[in-house]
């Protein structure tokens, strides 16, 4: 095989990918000038978001700006344009769990998880209510820091009417309690060769240089004109196969190390 040719096979290799872009920790404190910028840079190469709606935020480490009172008029016309509102929480606010305990053990803290399924749906209830007060509908769940449990599954099932959650690890789709999980597994900008890739930023803490930076990349790459909605997918209703598996295995082996050599840091910068 000649280079060109080499080089051609990979190029229709790296499209057969999709590319969704998350963006976190939205509210009525977001920063409003990074969010309209990122807002333009997306609306420019024709790219529908995922946005994550935090409805009543208690949580001072996501709140940049003043409080925006206009702030749903924001939502429903990201809304109207197609980007997807999913519900992040209903206030970010977090309490110690074990993360063991977790469908995914990112952290020791949580908003809903270890919570009884009476709490948990009265906080869903809560923050839906403010959603629809507003004339928004949440069609996609993601947990603030990932931690969740069955219990917010049950909770979600029987208060809303939600059956996407946007995490996991994984190549593509799956289904789980009823559920369809859209894997999130990255959180910067980066090509792939095959599957679905949600890509979650936080717009409030990027820095300008890295808002560009994206810019360009969307610019110079294939990662635009093969990104989709999350609500796009034609939803396989399966399982894990073996590659998900063999995926994930390998990713909370590489995370559970990576905790421990931070542990031992700690110590030995401590002693």
């Amino acid at each position: 095989m000649t280079a060109s040719k080499f080089l051609q096979t990979m190029r229709k290799a790296r499209m057969s990918a999709k590319y969704i872009f998350r963006l976190d920790d939205s509210s009525h404190f977001q920063d409003s000038n990074k969010w309209n910028l990122l807002e333009e840079i997306f609306d420019k190469h024709s790219i529908n978001c995922l946005v994550a709606v935090t409805p009543n935020s208690k949580d001072p480490s996501i709140n940049f700006d003043k409080k925006n009172n206009n702030y749903w008029m924001k939502v429903r016309s990201w809304e109207a344009k197609g980007w997807v509102i999913a519900m992040h929480g209903y206030s970010h606010s977090f309490h110690k769990v074990n993360r063991k305990k977790l469908i995914f053990p990112y952290y020791n803290r949580s908003e809903f998880a270890e919570l009884s399924l009476k709490k948990q749906e009265e906080k869903l209830k809560k923050s839906l209510d403010i959603f629809r007060s507003n004339g928004v509908e949440p069609s996609v769940w993601v947990a603030p820091g990932h931690t969740f449990d069955i219990n917010t599954l049950k909770a979600l099932k029987k208060v809303t009417n939600i059956t996407i959650v946007s995490d996991g690890i994984a190549y593509s789709d799956y289904c789980f309690q009823d559920f369809t999980f859209v894997p999130q597994q990255l959180w910067s900008v980066e090509e792939k060769k095959s599957g679905i890739w949600t890509i979650c930023l936080h717009p409030n803490n990027m820095t300008y240089d890295e808002i560009y930076a994206l810019d360009k990349i969307l610019d110079e790459s294939q990662i635009a004109r093969n990104s989709i909605s999350i609500l796009d997918i034609q939803f396989a209703n399966k399982g894990r196969n073996i590659s998900d598996c063999l995926y994930s295995l390998f990713f909370w082996t590489k995370y559970e190390i990576k905790l421990i050599l931070k542990h031992f840091s700690s110590l030995f910068s401590n002693s």
